[in-house]
């Protein structure tokens, strides 16, 4: 399938903020450096804009993305959006190029498939600003009914109070825009099934040292760690030459997995020695290692780097720039 004007496979996808996001553009650049990145498409911001221009609630969306707003406004006007959004339609051409990319990523594949639909707006994973944790990524997707309500929950939580907050403090800090000039892309991959995740800081985000790195791992899905779910282990290891200098089991007493009885995710107990055992041995640290050195180095800048193990072969998910070292 060549790039359509709505959705794009990472072969064939060259790094653009504009219609991939950041997230987007950096998986498209790990891509091309041979990291290990499950395989998947992109929803590029042609669909957020054409889903928006649509929409029975056209005039009523565009009025509130060009308000200027107080914080006090934040939740009132987030839950408006956000529900404008969740009632319109997804245009039929949009679910129709979907489809088709569903089809081409399942074919020949184990029937079983699920997928990973994460978000990547255009204002996200700049060196000056990071939007970590302002937009939402829904895993285990099952149907292409699935990824369509992903699809839509992606693009309303680009104007989560959370969201529309951050936004505002950067514009206080100089960056110019409004919510009408911000738009988002959604990446769909191959879900890695993940006995460990985790979170590599290629420089200790703790104690601000750029010659550590700092890992957070734990049993099962990374999401977890995202949303502060549990407590991971934690593990701070010298930068120039790989030794590990600290090691913090954490409690992980719950861990991620996929739903059993449908799509998406559920948390269930831990095995009591799983709790007390870290979750990486000493040779995947030390691969972690040395891809956080050589992702890095691409990306000449410190970078926050999500990652998934399976059956023992690692996967990057994403990398975006540290924002919080003090110089």
């Amino acid at each position: 399938m060549k790039e359509s004007e709505f959705v794009v496979f990472f072969p064939e996808a060259k790094p653009n903020n504009a219609l991939l996001g950041g997230k987007g553009s950096n998986l498209i650049k790990l891509i091309k450096m041979k990291a290990k990145v499950p395989p998947g498409f992109i929803i590029n911001t042609n669909c957020f804009k054409k889903f928006l221009n649509e929409s029975k609630y056209y005039e009523q969306l565009t009025t509130l993305l060009a308000k200027n707003l107080n914080p006090k406004e934040i939740l009132h006007h987030s839950a408006k959006i956000t529900r404008l959004i969740l009632e319109s339609k997804i245009p039929k051409k949009i679910i129709e190029s979907i489809e088709v990319a569903l089809d081409k990523l399942v074919k020949g594949k184990d029937i079983d498939l699920s997928f990973a639909v994460r978000s990547s707006a255009t204002i996200e994973d700049s060196s000056k600003f990071s939007f970590a944790g302002q937009a939402e990524s829904y895993l285990h997707n099952l149907t292409l009914h699935d990824l369509l309500q992903s699809l839509k929950n992606c693009w309303a939580s680009l104007f989560s109070p959370s969201s529309i907050l951050y936004m505002l403090h950067m514009r206080k800090l100089g960056l110019n825009f409004s919510l009408k000039n911000v738009h988002m892309a959604v990446i769909v991959q191959k879900m890695v099934n993940s006995q460990i995740s985790g979170v590599l800081f290629t420089s200790n985000v703790v104690n601000n040292d750029s010659n550590q790195m700092l890992i957070n791992s734990t049993w099962g899905l990374g999401n977890t760690i995202a949303d502060n779910l549990i407590s991971p282990d934690s593990i701070v290891i010298k930068k120039n030459k790989f030794e590990v200098l600290k090691k913090i089991i954490g409690k992980k007493r719950k861990k991620s997995i996929k739903n059993p009885e449908g799509a998406h995710t559920v948390m269930v107990e831990n095995y009591p020695k799983s709790r007390t055992t870290c979750s990486l041995s000493d040779n995947q640290l030390r691969q972690l290692h040395d891809l956080g050195l050589k992702i890095e180095k691409e990306f000449n800048f410190p970078q926050d780097i999500e990652w998934a193990i399976e059956n023992d072969e690692i996967f990057i998910l994403q990398s975006r720039p540290i924002t919080t070292l003090k110089k």
